[in-house]
């Protein structure tokens, strides 16, 4: 017979077991909740084509370009219906940051378009929001786009730009980062380097960086779009390299950012960094050493050159030697945007742009009376939303009712879209299944 002690052993064993299976099934059904759910609200989809490029790449080769190393992925030609690659589809592939071409593709195998997930039941909690990429259906098919307006709205595009009710949508500097295209990326240089890329009186370059001496005397550095194999200098277009080859009615793109780390090793004054797109030129000038406002600058494109102040910093801020700081610059939609190690230095709003010049020169930079350093810099350009199509496109512009979106591909030269489409490319929100959460890129 137990005794009591080991009656209350056991009791208290049996107890402990049953909480244990108790929490078990919570936990399996729990579990399962999760399942269905993520089942229900959350789709992955793999993207089929380039129109997203290079945001979303579809069925895709990737390369090295021989001359500058640059990788460089390539979109499966529409005539390549069953993605052998035969060289003839891709005879016009050219490298975006040194122009090389044509590149050899016959020997890279065919990658499939990235995969990403969407969230079904997003619109049921909110309202769909300007820029964010989109899944929809439309006519039985599936697509993936970006959306540009929304119910009520009456948009038109103009100079690769998006208008809404006669007004230009600008984009915050994140909106900007997650759009932009990659021009030119001085790391990865051709064997004699980038000496026909960079004006300079005074300046050293290495395969790394740029470095621009102006201890004694104000020195500039300017970025130039010159072509390696024409031997000239041309205004930057709206060229995909995605695309396997150069458009002919491409057209001439303004709106430009620029990422690069600064190293500040020596001296005390200023640095001036300047962006233009055709109307005009637009400055920061960052003080070097003693903390002022960081002043914003505009001027046209006319002579004499008439200098306005447009905005300072109620900060003061300097940057400081032997420290070296992560630069974002952008001029896009007229806005112009500074942030310095992911903080938010500066942003303003221009006028809107009259008539816009071919821009050969997009970058400039001024030092004074400081040594600075440029290391991993990037030019970016805008996505350019084209002319081709027939809605919200020559002048005409398209007014959306109720529940009603207009939805573009950033890959404008080679996207399928609302400028195409039936009733003017209005899209029902009923078609809407939801924005894209994450998206993976697909590489060999």
């Amino acid at each position: 017979m137990a005794s009591p002690a080991q009656s209350v052993q056991r009791s208290f064993a049996a107890g402990v077991l049953l909480a244990c299976r108790r929490l078990l099934c919570c936990a399996v059904v729990i579990l399962c909740a999760l399942v269905v759910v993520q089942a229900v609200a959350v789709e992955a989809f793999h993207v089929p084509t380039g129109s997203m490029a290079p945001a979303l790449l579809g069925h895709h080769r990737v390369c090295v370009c021989p001359r500058c190393g640059q990788e460089v992925a390539i979109g499966r030609n529409a005539f390549d219906k069953d993605g052998t690659g035969e060289s003839r589809y891709y005879r016009k592939a050219f490298c975006p940051n040194c122009g090389n071409h044509p590149l050899s593709l016959t020997k890279a195998a065919e990658v499939p378009g990235d995969a990403l997930t969407v969230d079904r039941t997003a619109y049921l909690r909110r309202e769909p929001s300007r820029w964010e990429i989109i899944v929809f259906r439309l006519l039985g098919h599936l697509y993936i786009k970006r959306l540009l307006a929304l119910p009520g709205e009456e948009i038109c595009i103009r100079d690769g730009d998006v208008y809404v009710n006669g007004r230009l949508c600008r984009k915050t500097l994140e909106e900007a980062r997650r759009m932009r295209v990659l021009v030119f990326e001085h790391d990865k240089a051709p064997k004699d380097g980038w000496t026909d890329r960079w004006e300079h009186e005074s300046a050293v370059q290495a395969r790394e960086s740029v470095s621009l001496l102006a201890l004694r005397a104000p020195n500039t550095l300017t970025y130039r779009n010159y072509s390696l194999d024409a031997r000239k200098c041309e205004p930057l277009r709206d060229e995909y390299a995605y695309n396997g080859g150069l458009h002919a009615d491409s057209e001439c793109v303004h709106d430009f950012s620029i990422e690069t780390e600064i190293e500040i090793s020596a001296g005390r004054g200023s640095l001036s960094l300047r962006l233009c797109d055709g109307q005009g030129w637009v400055e920061v000038l960052i003080p070097v050493g003693k903390r002022r406002p960081v002043e914003a600058l505009a001027w046209g494109m006319e002579t004499p050159v008439q200098v306005q102040k447009i905005a300072a910093t109620q900060k003061t801020a300097a940057l400081r030697v032997g420290s070296r700081y992560r630069i974002e610059l952008a001029f896009v939609d007229r806005r112009l945007s500074l942030a310095v190690d992911g903080q938010h230095w500066l942003s303003v709003d221009l006028p809107e742009a009259g008539q816009r010049q071919g821009v050969p020169r997009p970058f400039q930079a001024q030092a004074d009376g400081v040594h600075v350093q440029f290391h991993r810099f990037r030019l970016y350009r805008d996505v350019h939303y084209s002319q081709h199509g027939r809605n919200a496109v020559h002048g005409k512009s398209v007014h959306l009712g109720t529940d009603q979106y207009f939805m573009l591909g950033d890959n404008s030269a080679n996207s399928e879209d609302s400028r195409y489409w039936a009733d003017e490319g209005r899209v029902s929100g009923k078609e809407l299944i939801g924005p894209v959460l994450q998206s993976q890129q697909t590489r060999p």
